[in-house]
């Protein structure tokens, strides 16, 4: 196929180039001198739609690598407002300080004494009643 674009693009240029009577000046014959600007036309059509096509494939990856990069940013940003949430949920909770685990060992000591006082009386008022 490019052999025999190769050899009528020669045969276009012999026939473009046509010496005038004097054979010193040239004269191009229009239909070749046509034939060959529609062919430099074409190459050049053709660049063009290739170039159009590399610079739309590079912007497309650029677009893709930009939505890559903005949907890793937003995981990211994600992650940190969960763990953040979480370090509040952790801080809400009560800590049991010291003062508070003693205030509940107290009430329980009394909650005790109590309880025994009250099976005291209960077994000296109605000695037949069982526990």
């Amino acid at each position: 196929m490019t052999s025999s674009v190769t050899s009528s693009s020669r045969k276009i240029q012999q026939v473009a180039c046509i010496p005038d009577a004097r054979g010193s000046d040239v004269v191009e014959d229009p239909v070749a001198s046509y034939s060959a600007i529609s062919r430099c036309y074409l190459k050049i059509a053709k660049r063009c739609r290739l170039h159009k096509l590399i610079r739309q494939r590079f912007a497309l990856a650029l677009k893709i690598q930009q939505e890559d990069f903005a949907l890793l940013f937003q995981q990211t940003k994600l992650q940190c407002i969960q763990s953040q949430r979480k370090d509040i949920q952790s801080q809400d909770e009560p800590v049991a300080s010291n003062s508070s685990i003693q205030s509940r060992a107290y009430l329980n000591q009394l909650l005790l004494i109590n309880q025994s006082q009250a099976l005291h009386i209960q077994s000296t008022w109605f000695p037949g009643a069982k526990n």
